[in-house]
C-alpha cells in the first residue's frame, strides 16, 4: 500500500442477531446464538454482515490505518428486494462447505438454505447483488 494511494476490499459473513462484536474474545457472548436459529425466527435472527475495509499508509510514520465499517441486514429486509433473496439463496446454497466452516454457517445453514429456497424462483440473476 503506497502512500496516498489507499486501498479497499469488501468483505462478507453472516450474524445472528444484529451484534457488530463478534470478535474471538467476545465468543462466549454471540457464539451460543448460533444454535438459536429456527425455520420460524431466521428471518429476524440471521443478519448478512457485509464490512468496507479501507487501508491508508501514513505519510510520517509509515503505519497502516485499517478501518472497518460494517453493514448490518437482517433476512427479513434483505428479501424485499427478489434479486438478492434469488442470489442469497444461491450464494449460500452453493458454498463450499470448507467456506461455510470458516465462515461459521454451518450450525444455522440447512435452515437458512430451506428459508431462502421458498424465496427462489429459479429465475435468472445478475452475477452480483446490484442491478442488472
Amino acid at each position: 500500500i503506497q502512500q496516498g494511494k489507499p486501498a479497499r476490499r469488501l468483505n462478507w459473513t453472516m450474524t445472528i442477531n444484529p451484534r457488530l462484536d463478534t470478535s474471538p474474545e467476545n465468543y462466549h457472548k454471540w457464539g451460543p446464538d448460533r444454535a438459536t436459529v429456527t425455520p420460524e425466527n431466521v428471518g429476524q435472527k440471521v443478519h448478512l454482515r457485509v464490512e468496507l475495509q479501507s487501508f491508508w499508509r501514513l505519510p510520517r510514520s509509515n503505519a497502516i490505518v485499517f478501518p472497518i465499517r460494517c453493514y448490518l441486514i437482517k433476512m427479513d429486509e434483505l428479501v424485499t428486494q427478489p434479486k438478492w433473496a434469488r442470489r442469497l439463496h444461491r450464494v449460500i446454497r452453493d458454498l463450499p462447505e470448507e467456506l461455510a466452516t470458516y465462515k461459521g454457517l454451518t450450525r444455522y445453514r440447512p435452515t437458512l438454505v430451506e428459508w431462502l429456497s421458498k424465496l427462489d424462483d429459479g429465475s435468472p440473476t445478475s452475477p452480483g447483488f446490484g442491478p442488472d
